[in-house]
This record gives structure tokens, C-alpha cells and sequence, in this order.
């Protein structure tokens, strides 16, 4: 995809100002592997960001945040993450990990009640006891 057609998609945040810089390449991939994570934002070559993205979009990056610890939103348009998720069978924490995004988001898609709840097993009346509501 063309840097001139992804100005045109809606991307949030740090994304979005990425893509009107003229680098929304580097906005989708920095969507795709970090989108939904909270990651460190540093400009220095040998830098993780710096080998993701390039020198060039990495010190724009840097100039928006500033530095530091930075929340990097998810892409709308690329998010197949929810069935993803429901179809995990880990932990929350297992989840997150292996998908690439925070614990909350997890819980948020799971309870969200998207697929249905399993059905309750109905115990076996004990004709012994007394009913408490009678």
C-alpha cells in the first residue's frame, strides 16, 4: 500500500500524524507488530524502533511522543485481533503475550459476550432437602 492511500484510512493517534508526515508505511507496520502495546520510544540507532521502522520515521515518531513509554494504537482496519483471541485457549496473560496486545484488551474481548457463555449443568434435585423458599 502506497504512503498516498494510507493518509487516506482513519488512524488514531501517533498512526494517524505518522501517515500525514508522508510515512504510512511505516504507520502500518508499526501498527501491525507493536499496535495495542506499550512500548519505549527512542530514535537512537540499534534502537528495537529504529529497526522496525527506519532512522527517518523513528525520529519523526520520537518528535511526536517525545521519548519515553508510549501506548501505539491499534489500526482499525487491521484488526483481526477479537477472533483471535476468543479462538486462544491460554491465559489472559498467555494470550496477550502470544498476540501481541495488553491483558485488558483480553479481558475486554472475552467479556464482551461475544460467543455464547457454555450452558449450566442443572444439578440433581435431592429430594431429602427442605426448600428454603417455602
Amino acid at each position: 500500500m502506497s504512503d498516498q492511500a494510507v493518509t487516506s484510512l482513519q488512524l488514531p493517534g501517533i498512526l494517524g500524524e505518522l501517515a500525514r508526515r508522508g510515512m504510512g508505511g511505516a504507520a502500518l507496520v508499526l501498527a501491525d507488530r507493536w499496535g495495542g502495546t506499550k512500548r519505549y520510544i527512542s530514535d537512537k540507532p540499534g534502537s528495537v524502533l529504529v529497526d522496525l521502522i527506519g532512522v527517518r520515521a523513528a525520529k519523526v515518531v520520537a518528535e511526536i511522543c517525545g521519548g519515553g513509554y508510549h501506548d501505539i494504537p491499534r489500526a482499525g482496519s487491521l484488526d483481526h485481533l477479537k477472533a483471535k483471541i476468543l479462538a486462544h485457549p491460554g491465559t489472559t496473560r498467555e494470550t496477550a503475550v502470544a498476540l501481541g496486545c495488553h491483558e485488558r484488551y483480553v479481558r475486554m474481548v472475552r467479556s464482551s459476550g461475544v460467543s455464547a457463555p457454555p450452558a449450566r449443568r442443572a444439578r440433581p434435585v435431592d429430594e431429602r432437602q427442605l426448600d428454603l423458599l417455602t
